[in-house]
C-alpha cells in the first residue's frame, strides 16, 4: 500500500515538473515600468489607463483570431493557384495525348 502511495506522489510530482516545465516555455517574464509580467512572448503590454498591463484578453484572443484570419486567407489564395494550375496542366496532358494518339507527335 506504501508503495503504491509513493508511486502515485512520484508520478504526480513528475507530472507537475512537466506541466511547470511546459508552462515555462509558453509564457516568458517581462519588465514594464519596474513591474514584472508573465506572458505569452506575443502578449503586448500597454500603458491604459494610468496603469501598465497586458491588454486584456478579450483583445489578445481578437487579435490572435484575426491573425488566424489572415493567413487563413492567403493559404486558400495559394490552394487556388494551385487548382488553377494543376487544371492547366492536366489539360496540357489531355491535349498531349490527343495528339499522341492522333499520331501528330509534333513538338
Amino acid at each position: 500500500m506504501a508503495a503504491a502511495l509513493a508511486a502515485v506522489l512520484i508520478g504526480a510530482a513528475t507530472a507537475s515538473a512537466q506541466d511547470d516545465a511546459a508552462s515555462t516555455q509558453l509564457v516568458e517574464v517581462r519588465t514594464e515600468d519596474g513591474l514584472r509580467f508573465r506572458v505569452p512572448p506575443d502578449w503586448p503590454i500597454e500603458k491604459r489607463g494610468g496603469g501598465v498591463g497586458p491588454i486584456p484578453v478579450e483583445e489578445y484572443v481578437a487579435r490572435k483570431f484575426a491573425s488566424m484570419e489572415i493567413r487563413l486567407r492567403a493559404m486558400e489564395q495559394q490552394l487556388s493557384s494551385m487548382e488553377l494550375r494543376v487544371r492547366l496542366l492536366e489539360t496540357q496532358m489531355k491535349s498531349g495525348q490527343q495528339r499522341l494518339r492522333s499520331g501528330d507527335a509534333g513538338p
